[in-house]
């Protein structure tokens, strides 16, 4: 924070390529600070509340690697069922484990469930269920009728998607809510042979809890993407467990979002700065909307 505040005096614009933490008193301490941009989705280390209180204007860029996120969410299923991290750490140790290891399951005849039904989530939908034939249910209380009635995907409560799911990945915002939803109550409820994905927000699983179900049997695979403490630390015993993939936090990376995230924050900006005009989807504290900003919300 004092970093922030140290840096930034007299600016405008912040802009946020991690998550630097955007508190009530770095926006009090930078009088003339208006726009807060991220360069991701998530919007979780900004206080929303106090930047709508102020007039700052938070910028998130909902959508630029839904794609990408997909795409590793596929690549951690398919490779956690059929052993691909084991096969390979093993060969490279000095074995030749043939046929050996945890009996891969087909990914045809499983039921893939979705926490959150997003962006990412109906890509992740589109290529488990239109290209492998995969049942999908998904639990997202927020999808409207309209839009539910145009996928073959049936919307369960929470319960029936740990209890349901043979592959459970997860493509909600971090909140108040979502926070450490997956424990071992949860995990006690999901099938003995299931696997969790997380390509959102570490906190959501409560990782102790994971560890646990993992090493005692509760479920059988983990693929993540995010962790509660990045980077993960090297006593997680999660570093010593087989049948868990983990990369670093970087489902964004590719070279079409790449492209796409870079063109959106160069023109969001200086284009509301210039032209006085601001794409509401792009504003993540919508009740800073109620207050005269100035601009024009397109």
């Amino acid at each position: 924070e004092d970093e922030i505040i140290a840096g930034c005096q007299g600016a405008i614009a912040l802009l946020g390529t991690g998550n630097p933490p955007v508190t009530r008193s770095v926006m009090e301490a930078l009088p003339d600070l208006k726009y807060i941009q991220r360069f991701g989705i998530g919007v979780n280390s900004i206080d929303l509340e106090a930047a709508s209180q102020l007039g700052k204007l938070v910028l998130n860029l909902p959508g630029f690697c839904i794609q990408v996120l997909a795409d590793l969410a596929t690549a951690m299923i398919m490779g956690l069922i059929r052993n691909v991290g084991y096969y390979d750490r093993t060969i490279r140790a000095g074995g030749w484990p043939k046929g050996e290891y945890l009996l891969p399951g087909n990914v045809r005849e499983m039921t893939l469930g979705l926490y959150g039904f997003g962006g990412a989530a109906r890509c992740l939908y589109d290529i488990f269920h239109k290209g492998f034939g995969t049942k999908i249910i998904t639990c997202d209380p927020y999808v409207p009728q309209e839009q539910r009635a145009q996928y073959e995907a049936q919307f369960v409560d929470f319960e029936e998607l740990l209890q349901r799911s043979d592959i459970l990945s997860i493509h909600a915002p971090l909140t108040e809510e979502t926070y450490h939803i997956f424990n071992r109550d949860t995990f006690r409820k999901m099938k003995n042979n299931a696997m969790i994905i997380n390509t959102a927000r570490g906190p959501l699983i409560d990782q102790d809890a994971l560890a646990w179900a993992l090493e005692n049997g509760e479920i059988r695979y983990a693929g993540l993407d995010t962790v509660e403490q990045e980077p993960i630390s090297p006593d997680s015993p999660l570093l010593k467990l087989d049948n868990v993939l983990l990369t670093p936090h970087s489902g964004f990376y590719g070279e079409r979002s790449k492209r796409t995230q870079i063109q959106m924050v160069c023109e969001l900006v200086p284009h509301a700065v210039s032209a006085g005009e601001l794409p509401r989807r792009h504003v993540a504290n919508q009740a800073v909307l109620s207050q005269d900003l100035g601009l024009k919300l397109i």
